[in-house]
């Protein structure tokens, strides 16, 4: 069997497309798309074929800018930090204060429902999407993005999603008065609370305020288990040849990488209440120790195929 050849640095040498780039940051294609081409978030070289390539530092940094938006940074004020000043922001940055939430809405009938019945009013107002995703550099950080439309056509989830990613937002609403179900059940899978008109100015404020966290007792630090398999041998696994008819390294590799994003996840997610954030702590300890398990059956693979990272 051929063996990899080895680098001296793998995070430089080691290239992955743009689909492996996103899984392996945690983030969307499409938000991918849209930090690269709108705000030059990463430059990353052609191969030979026309595919853009990713090195492992260019996913270094995607996921550091991804730790920072969850924050509460905009994304273009990040797009032209190097990875040393990104690193550092997000050391020194503050935890999240619990006071007053910063509402955006997309819609002027959606203002005009909330006038009067929501302390404090929304900190800015677009006309519409087009609108927002135009002002997103600008815009600041929001706790909640509301956005009225009058129909849901297939682009709609991409587009809200996207706006989500690069404002941030930690919720967002959609209320509709048209629209196929389809796409209404695939912005709720995703986390969005979705309405269909008619609603009221209060149902609407209510939903706002229901999204504000509640303040919870501090949950003590999860033990991780330290990882066996860097983020380039991991690709490297995913890209050998084996012997194994079933492409158990290439499969296991994946199976690894998919619990390593989920415990990078787990760890993010926004707790609601303690029971909330006690949860979030079992599923972080139970990946953790699933990614062990299966590490060490990937290493065994490795030995048996005499694979060389």
């Amino acid at each position: 069997m051929a063996s990899p050849t080895a680098t001296a640095d793998p995070a430089v040498k080691t290239l992955v497309r743009s689909g492996a780039a996103a899984r392996l940051a945690g983030i969307s294609p499409s938000t991918l798309r849209i930090w690269e081409h709108r705000y030059g978030v990463v430059a990353p070289p052609k191969s030979m074929s026309g595919q853009r390539t990713y090195s492992m530092k260019d996913i270094e940094r995607l996921r550091a800018i991804k730790r920072l938006t969850i924050e509460g940074h905009a994304i273009g004020t990040l797009a032209h930090l190097d990875i040393d000043a990104l690193t550092a922001l997000s050391s020194s940055s503050a935890t999240p204060s619990t006071g007053a939430q910063r509402v955006l809405v997309v819609g002027q009938a959606a203002a005009h429902k909330l006038e009067g019945r929501l302390r404090p009013p929304p900190a800015l107002v677009l006309d519409d999407l087009s609108h927002a995703e135009r002002e997103v550099s600008r815009a600041g950080t929001f706790d909640v993005l509301v956005i009225l439309v009058p129909s849901l056509v297939t682009s709609m989830t991409e587009r809200v999603l996207a706006l989500r990613s690069c404002l941030p937002a930690a919720s967002v609403i959609v209320v509709y008065s048209f629209g196929a179900e389809a796409v209404a059940d695939a912005l709720r899978a995703s986390g969005v609370t979705v309405r269909r008109e008619p609603v009221s100015g209060k149902e609407l404020a209510r939903l706002i305020v229901a999204t504000r966290p509640m303040v919870a007792a501090p949950v003590p630090a999860v033990q991780e288990n330290r990882r066996r398999y860097s983020d380039a041998e991991l690709v490297a696994l995913t890209e050998i040849s084996s012997t194994i008819a079933c492409e158990c390294p290439r499969h296991m590799a994946e199976i690894v990488t998919l619990l390593v994003n989920f415990e990078l996840y787990s760890a993010e997610c926004a707790a609601r209440n303690p029971s909330d954030a006690a949860l979030h702590r079992h599923l972080h300890e139970v990946t953790s120790a699933a990614r062990t398990m299966l590490e060490q059956a990937l290493a065994r693979i490795v030995v048996e195929e005499g694979l060389v990272l």
